[in-house]
């Protein structure tokens, strides 16, 4: 397989090689998958990036759609690409320094799995917005307030359960993703959406933006045929044309870890106190899927501060990763960027990638085990080398039994980690 690039515009100057990597996807639909560097989800990287990704992609949208200009713009990317952790997190207090007050609060939508930190972080940077991310979960008896199909996606029905009262106000909605390549899933949900709650202007906030010209026609008679406006922002844009067969199997078997005795190598923490969840569904009920706004983003950022700190009386030093799982990633990232120390943090995942042993190939090992929230899906997990950590702290949303954990824990034994520590928030 192989995946040629034209790039048409880059609005920060970001190298290809900061952005991403390749890897083939397992999926019939849909060959290959460009491996974020700055996501957090497949890849390790320093917590701060993944908030400072999408402050730059927050940043280009306010840019252009207001006219002023992000004092410090320059300094801020320049941080964001500097491989030193004093750095990173400089650049993203510097972020945080700017208020971004659009003409209208925004709607912001951020996609499960992979973008619902990048939504999240997004959110963040403006005032007076609102925050909704997707999910491919099934919640109780709750009714979505619409459904949607990812159709390339190894899991392709999304739905939303967000408060109507947050759908009803007829603010922007600002759709967020990782990458869009033909840009039909976000026409979906556009249609789902302007069919309930119909307004006058949408946008769509992607890292990478690989449209074709026939791709943007179609946008551009979607805003014909409703009547609306849809703007599109992105850090890289450019196209592609592929080549080759995809993948409908794996070329070989992931790294499955029989079960075993775990005596004194995990330990468990309950953040519940720190965190307020919905007992009924056991979810959190500020993580973004239920919806959330301006009053909630002093709330939630005392509760990851003060989980950092009863973290950080159970760690045991040296090199530490943290680990989110599924789409819940946004929380353990805010949570791993205070805690001390040597910290590393990226996701499980629901997406089966085909590791492959090359140089500059983004998926080098591959492991999969039953998600301990719900053992009939399967969960991935990527780049974890041998003897590259001490010990690993795995967020769940829900409380997990440590039988559910085995063939996770086992996985990071057989990694050489010394701990491992099971965090619950719910």
């Amino acid at each position: 397989m192989s995946v040629n690039l034209t790039i048409t515009e880059n609005v920060l100057n970001i190298p290809l090689d900061e952005l991403f990597a390749m890897a083939a996807r397992i999926n019939k639909k849909r060959g290959f998958l460009f491996v974020s560097k700055i996501l957090g989800k497949h890849l390790p990287v320093n917590p701060y990036l993944p908030l400072l990704a999408s402050g730059l992609l927050a940043a280009t949208y306010y840019e252009r759609v207001t006219g002023d200009s992000i004092h410090n713009l320059s300094e801020i990317r320049d941080g964001f690409l500097s491989h030193q952790k004093e750095d990173i997190q400089r650049a993203y207090q510097l972020l945080q320094s700017h208020a971004m007050a659009l003409q209208e609060p925004p709607i912001v939508i951020g996609f499960a799995e992979t973008a619902t930190a990048l939504g999240h972080g997004v959110f963040d940077c403006f005032q007076e917005s609102y925050y909704i991310h997707t999910t491919r979960e099934n919640v109780g008896d709750q009714t979505p307030e619409f459904n949607f199909k990812e159709e390339h996606s190894h899991a392709v029905d999304q739905r939303c359960y967000a408060n109507h009262s947050i759908l009803e106000k007829t603010y922007p909605v600002v759709l967020v993703d990782d990458e869009i390549t033909t840009g039909k899933t976000c026409l979906n949900i556009i249609r789902e959406i302007h069919a309930k709650y119909p307004r006058d202007h949408y946008a769509i906030l992607s890292l990478l933006d690989w449209r074709s010209h026939e791709h943007i026609a179609h946008y551009e008679a979607l805003e014909k045929e409703l009547g609306i406006t849809i703007r599109v922002e992105s850090l890289l844009k450019g196209t592609i044309v592929f080549e080759g067969k995809p993948l409908e199997k794996p070329m070989n078997d992931f790294h499955l870890a029989e079960e075993r005795h775990m005596k004194g190598f995990i330990n468990r923490i309950d953040l519940s106190k720190q965190f307020q969840s919905l007992p009924e569904y056991h979810y959190l009920s500020l993580s973004g899927r239920f919806g959330i706004c301006e009053d909630d983003k002093a709330m939630i950022e005392k509760s990851c501060q003060q989980a950092a700190m009863q973290l950080n009386k159970q760690r045991y030093g040296g090199k530490t990763l943290c680990l989110g799982t599924g789409e819940f990633m946004y929380i353990p990232m805010k949570v791993a960027s205070y805690l001390t120390g040597d910290i590393s943090y990226h996701s499980t995942t629901r997406s089966p990638i085909q590791p492959v042993q090359l140089d500059r190939y983004a998926i080098k090992e591959g492991f999969t085990f039953p998600n301990p929230e719900d053992p009939t899906i399967q969960h991935y997990v990527y780049n974890i080398p041998k003897g590259e950590y001490d010990e690993v702290f795995v967020f769940f949303e829900k409380n997990v039994s440590t039988q559910d954990t085995m063939a996770l824990a086992t996985l990071l034994k057989e990694r050489e980690i010394s701990t491992f520590h099971i965090v619950t928030c719910s």
